[in-house]
């Protein structure tokens, strides 16, 4: 189960009027009183068809700063009614996994967590969900953008209450293509291959946000076109080809609960009188002190997933306008402006202009040559179609 981002909204949910707003007057103090380590925050999803990771986080004491505490060198285990135990391996910066459970939906499992001084923190046992495939992923662009929405359905009417987190990944470019570069060591601009093109670029954007759903008003178990995310329009995500990963787990009633609770708290971000994260029980609690609030709650169940794709081509008038602050700029082909505009200013040599007296470097800013400064990366991911 994909929360992660719960602990720093956990974090900030206390004083976020004053955090939104320039024109507070006063400071919020939090009456909740953590430990100066923070609470743990316990996040995951207990997997018998693929990984199952958990990370393991400390809430953010108020006031504080924006850095997110993990928690390392902790034991992690799953453990069945069966007496079947399944260790997790660290694997750095307070996430923790393993590749393959043999689980089954006969058996309930639970969580130990022993953290370094030797806290040990256990959850419930829970059940093995069955969750159903999902039936389809589609979208419908309307003068609000792109919805992308979601399908499933249960023919047994035994899941009913769902979750769903999605990983969305984009394609764009810069503003501008540059075929060159200055080589700082030769001090001179040699050609590009095409390993070092700074032109196309993919970015990862990961879940953030609480999505849940439930078919308990209705008679058959159907989720029926559920959104997940809208897209503005003419925004960057769609200027070339976007893709999401959406996958659903099976909740428990308790579950749905739980991470409905979470989504409101999150989300209603205008009064500091709504339910606060101290108020929220989940499922794990420690066991040399059970008052201790521990915030998550450990699912188990097959996880099902789904990945789809859009081009540009597909959606009808989408225009990103990806500018420039100022006009290219032509540098001297000379070996004092080259070190002067490349090695001093950071510009980036596009390409080459004929004929003399004009002959030289057209050139521009790093920021509207070099993608990867938009915060993506140059590296295509191995799912793209091309």
């Amino acid at each position: 189960m994909n929360t992660r981002f719960m602990n720093w909204k956990i974090s900030i949910l206390m004083t976020a009027v004053c955090l939104l707003f320039n024109d507070c007057v006063q400071q919020y103090v939090s009456p909740y009183k953590s430990p100066p380590t923070g609470y743990l925050v316990v996040d995951g999803y207990i997997s018998g068809n693929g990984v199952t990771q958990y990370s393991l986080t400390r809430t953010i004491p108020l006031p504080g700063d924006s850095t997110v505490p993990v928690v390392t060198g902790a034991q992690l285990q799953v453990e069945g009614t069966d007496n079947s135990v399944y260790p997790l391996s660290e694997l750095g910066n307070g996430q923790y996994s393993v590749a393959s459970l043999s689980l089954s939906t006969t058996v309930k499992y639970r969580l130990r967590i022993t953290i370094p001084g030797g806290e040990t923190y256990l959850s419930e046992y829970v059940p093995y969900l069955a969750t159903p495939p999902i039936d389809s992923v589609n979208w419908i662009q309307a003068g609000d953008g792109v919805t992308i929405y979601t399908n499933t359905h249960d023919p047994t009417n035994s899941t009913r209450y769902y979750q769903w987190t999605f990983d969305q990944t984009y394609e764009y470019t810069s503003a501008e293509y540059s075929e060159d570069y200055y080589d700082t060591a030769a001090e001179t601009v040699v050609q590009r291959t095409p390993e070092q093109q700074i032109f196309y670029c993919w970015k990862h954007i990961p879940p953030t946000s609480i999505v849940v759903g439930t078919s308990t008003q209705l008679a058959q178990d159907v989720i029926y076109e559920f959104p997940l995310v809208t897209i503005p329009p003419n925004s960057q995500e769609l200027t070339v080809e976007y893709s999401i990963l959406v996958t659903q787990y099976a909740l428990t009633d308790s579950g749905y609960i739980f991470l409905s609770q979470m989504a409101a708290t999150s989300q209603s971000l205008g009064s500091i009188f709504d339910a606060q994260p101290t108020e929220i029980t989940g499922n794990i609690q420690s066991l040399s002190n059970p008052a201790e609030p521990v915030i998550g709650y450990i699912q188990a169940g097959d996880v099902q997933q789904q990945r789809i794709f859009i081009n540009n081509y597909q959606i009808h008038n989408w225009v990103y306008y990806n500018t420039c602050p100022g006009k290219d700029t032509l540098v001297g082909n000379n070996p004092s402006a080259e070190q002067h505009f490349f090695g001093e200013l950071g510009y980036i040599p596009l390409h080459f202009q004929y004929p003399p007296p004009f002959a030289g470097w057209i050139s521009d800013v790093a920021e509207c040559v070099d993608c990867t400064l938009q915060g993506g990366t140059t590296q295509k991911p191995a799912f793209w179609p091309f």
